[in-house]
């Protein structure tokens, strides 16, 4: 049956009517007729009708139920990266309930902050849990699970690593260096490879003296290791002080400056190279045999964006003379005052044809983000019992380490792209995007996303993931189907 709009003439004048008519096989050929007329009933009623036949459902506004209302957009892009990436071959050999609960962790230290994550997994505003296939409405996540879901990891961990060595990205170009903290709270020191792209790469730790800090027994520990005896060191100047770094003979390595230093080397810079710095260009010096590389990087105010350095050892540097460096300035020396802007800078033994500039400035950043990613955080992350607080410190290695190889195949697709920003900070931009379910008298019939503000728009179209949340709903649809 359907509702058919007919019209006829009588005396000039056109007359229209709303007839539901039915289609029938006879002898004779395919026939007609008019079930009933709809001419006199009011239009919003006719369309109903007509609607109706077309096999649309159609509910009064009053059962209608828009339920479950939550934060998605992170939550997908995540998974899909996921995904793409390879992560639940990595984390195959945990049990599967296990290496969902790891899965969400690592999700939740990338989108909570670092005061609750990587251990919130669930809470109605993000449903985080049920993007890594567990069920919230059906089982609780303690802190027993996931402190077991960590210790499996651990336990399993050698077989990780050996997936890990022999992915794409197992081959070490760089290895960064940063203290953190053990679990009896003493202070350490642990070294992260990276690839030629900036993707962590997991190092085998020695059986004898893991944490020696001598850089002679460190030196030695790596040399015995083929594949990264001739590999960059990453670290900052803190770390490069307790090390000795003069003694290292042929180790290359690439060490960020801080500010102090950074005013001592200013102090240096020709006539030549003080405009070329103050035109935004890096500059180069050479000073007791190494080279000093420094780069004018513009804040927000000057126009344009720059990675944030998270380590918070070069800080804006503004108005600053040779005198303010916490030394008195050298008889003869010339003020020099850096233009309103951050500073970034590095030290090598590297020579140019080997590390240019731009390279050591960039492989400084990628070190400087892994250290960030391994500062040690205590949180709380449960009660053992009335007045007992469970605490951790945000040091579980391998889940950071997990947490962080995630984050930077998502910051290297990014940056190509022309983003620069956080990746934490895009994707806590992405849950904009909030999803819920429309249901029936509590039956659910379809899942609505709502359409994000114009600079999340913006954000989609510049990272390409348009196609993935249309595809997300396609599919949605297809199953419901």
């Amino acid at each position: 049956m359907f509702l058919q709009e007919t019209k006829t003439k009588r005396g000039g004048k056109t007359y229209i009517s709303y007839l539901v008519r039915e289609s029938f096989r006879t002898a004779n050929g395919p026939r007609g007729r008019t079930i009933c007329n709809l001419t006199h009933l009011p239009k919003e009623v006719r369309d109903m009708v007509g609607r109706a036949l077309k096999g649309e459902t159609l509910v009064p506004l009053s059962r209608l139920e828009l339920n479950e209302i939550h934060s998605f957009g992170a939550c997908l892009v995540m998974n899909d990266a996921a995904e793409r990436f390879g992560l639940p071959s990595l984390l195959a050999p945990l049990s599967p309930r296990n290496a969902s609960l790891v899965r969400a962790m690592i999700f939740g230290g990338l989108l909570f902050p670092p005061s609750v994550a990587p251990f919130l997994l669930e809470s109605r505003r993000v449903r985080l849990a049920m993007y890594c296939g567990l069920d919230a409405d059906q089982e609780a996540f303690g802190v027993m699970d996931l402190m077991g879901a960590l210790r499996e990891l651990d336990e399993r961990w050698a077989e990780i690593r050996t997936l890990m060595t022999y992915s794409p990205h197992g081959e070490v170009h760089a290895i960064a260096l940063y203290t953190s903290v053990r679990k009896d709270g003493e202070p350490e020191m642990g070294m992260v490879g990276m690839d030629a792209e900036g993707i962590p790469v997991p190092l085998a730790q020695e059986e004898e003296d893991p944490h020696e800090t001598s850089l002679p027994a460190f030196l030695q520990q790596m040399a015995r290791r083929p594949r990264t005896g001739a590999a960059l060191l990453a670290l900052d100047e803190d770390i490069a002080a307790g090390l000795q770094l003069e003694s290292s003979g042929e180790q290359p390595f690439v060490i960020e400056l801080g500010q102090a230093t950074l005013a001592g080397v200013l102090r240096h810079l020709s006539q030549g190279q003080l405009s070329t710095f103050r035109s935004g260009a890096l500059v180069e010096v050479r000073l007791r045999g190494e080279r000093h590389i420094i780069e004018p990087v513009a804040d927000a105010a000057g126009g344009t964006s720059a990675p944030a350095m998270r380590m918070g050892s070069l800080n804006e540097l503004t108005s600053m003379t040779s005198g303010k460096s916490g030394a008195p300035a050298p008889r003869g020396s010339r003020p020099v005052t850096a233009p309103p802007q951050a500073l970034r800078g590095v030290r090598t033994n590297v020579p140019p044809e080997r590390l240019p500039g731009p390279v050591a400035l960039e492989w400084a950043r990628r070190a400087a983000g892994t250290r960030a990613a391994f500062s040690p955080v205590k949180i709380i992350i449960g009660a053992a019992g009335p007045g007992e607080e469970v605490n951790a410190w945000r040091n579980h290695q391998h889940l950071r380490f997990l947490t962080h190889w995630l984050r930077s195949q998502l910051a290297g697709e990014w940056h190509e792209k022309g983003e620069s920003r956080e990746v934490e900070e895009i994707l806590r931009d992405l849950q904009e995007v909030h999803r819920a379910t429309l249901s029936i008298a509590g039956v659910p019939i379809a899942h609505l996303a709502t359409h994000p503000p114009d600079p999340i728009s913006q954000l989609l179209t510049n990272l390409d993931l348009w196609p993935l949340f249309e595809s997300h709903e396609e599919g949605k649809k297809e199953r419901r189907g």
